[in-house]
Formats: structure tokens, sequence, C-alpha cells
């Protein structure tokens, strides 16, 4: 797997993933290996702005314009959820 950056452009993969809400969560299921997703409420806003194409330099900017957070904190939370559903193949670097 390609390492993730702020120059990386990435977009959900949600293609064999079955998903639901539950509250502010959501839940997904890998239909091929069976395996478990499961996204909080910043999980979960993080997955509707990676609908489309976007690159991780101005995802990281919409949230520092939308939460009370420094940049570094939130490059480096970003990055590290990106990387986490990337393992989980429900991201596309694209």
């Amino acid at each position: 797997m390609r390492k993730i950056s702020l120059d990386s452009r990435v977009q959900r993969n949600d293609s064999n993933l079955i998903i639901s809400e539950l509250d502010n969560d959501i839940v997904m299921m890998d239909m091929e290996s069976g395996s478990y997703l499961s996204l909080n409420k910043t999980g979960k806003i993080i997955w509707e702005q990676i609908e489309q194409p976007i690159l991780v330099s101005d995802l990281v900017k919409k949230f520092i314009n939308r939460f009370s957070v420094d940049e570094k904190t939130c490059t480096a939370e970003t990055l590290d959820f990106l990387t986490k559903i990337a393992e989980q193949k429900a991201l596309t670097i694209l």
C-alpha cells in the first residue's frame, strides 16, 4: 500500500461494503473478507467528505476551519484515520 501524504488524492471505496448508520456512527462490513469497520462521529464526517476525490491537504484545511484544532494535530489524526481505512481497503489512493 502506498503511504498517504498531504499531497495524496483519496476517495472512499465502498464498492464491497455493506454500510449501516447507527446514530452518529457508521458500521461497515466488507463482503469479501467479512471484516467490520466502525466509524465514530468524526470518522463519519471524514467518510462523508471523501465520497468524491479530494486532496488530503484540502481535507485537513476543511477540518481546521470546521473544528477547533491546530494544523499539526489535525494533519496527524487525519492521516492516521485515512491510513487505517486504507488498510481495510475502504479507501482508494488515486
